[in-house]
């Protein structure tokens, strides 16, 4: 009897552990600042050279000049899908006319080895050369998607979902100087 007695005891807590984790799963959220607009889901779809652009930074910027007070952008997946955030946190992107910006950058490898020597002054030589390394910078995608007096990206984000697709033509890597 003490076997039942137990199992219906731990019935009756159930509700209240399922009532109490509910609950705890709302405390992630962050409340809107105050200021912020309402927010519409946005999802923007980037390719170049026929398929998707991994790794991108789409963002968008006021077509009316100025800014709203909170970035709004989103990187690309391996899809080539961005979800757009506004202020890092809040998903979607206030009501309005867009240029949409994309950018892509890489880095040249390093002349280093990732671990440095095991002797302590040529440890210390290989830090202090690694970090003061002066290596180049590329742009993986044309300078004009990435300036609004340049792109020909745009977007109006409206109350409802809001999808696009754009196409940022062939693969570039140019040294950004």
């Amino acid at each position: 009897m003490d076997g039942k007695m137990k199992l219906n005891s731990n019935l009756l807590l159930l509700p209240g552990l399922l009532l109490a984790l509910t609950f705890l799963s709302g405390c992630d959220q962050k409340a809107k600042p105050a200021g912020m607009p309402d927010l519409y889901p946005c999802s923007i779809t980037i390719t170049q050279g026929g398929g998707p652009l991994q790794g991108a930074l789409v963002r968008l910027e006021p077509k009316q000049g100025g800014n709203i007070g909170w970035g709004v952008d989103g990187r690309t997946n391996a899809r080539g899908v961005a979800q757009i955030a506004t202020g890092i946190d809040f998903k979607g992107a206030p009501a309005g006319e867009y240029f949409v910006l994309v950018s892509k950058t890489e880095m040249a490898p390093s002349k280093f080895s990732p671990t440095s020597p095991e002797d302590p002054a040529e440890a210390a030589k290989w830090y202090n050369d690694s970090i003061n390394e002066k290596r180049a910078i590329y742009r993986l995608v044309k300078a004009e998607f990435d300036n609004t007096k340049t792109t020909t990206l745009s977007i109006t984000i409206a109350k409802g979902k809001n999808n696009a697709t754009f196409d940022v033509g062939e693969p570039v890597k140019e040294e950004i100087k």
